[in-house]
């Protein structure tokens, strides 16, 4: 039979913490990257057209990094 400690059972619960707070970052980042995407479409000044352009590629490095990619 086996048991389980308390010590295992706080760190399963702190792992789906971890791993929910993942997925909420996760749906933070998508959705920035797509109001980000959304505001490119709409955008016809080239200077503006830039700046979201950066602020996409920081957004998706972000990402990026966050996922160990």
């Amino acid at each position: 039979m086996a048991y389980t400690t308390s010590s295992e059972v706080g760190m399963a619960k702190r792992n789906d913490e971890l791993a929910e707070g993942d997925v909420r970052l996760g749906r933070r980042v998508s959705r920035k990257i797509s109001m980000l995407l959304n505001e490119i479409e709409k955008e016809a000044v080239p200077d503006r057209l830039l700046q979201l352009a950066t602020d996409l590629q920081k957004a998706l490095n972000d990402k990026s990094e966050k996922d160990g990619t």
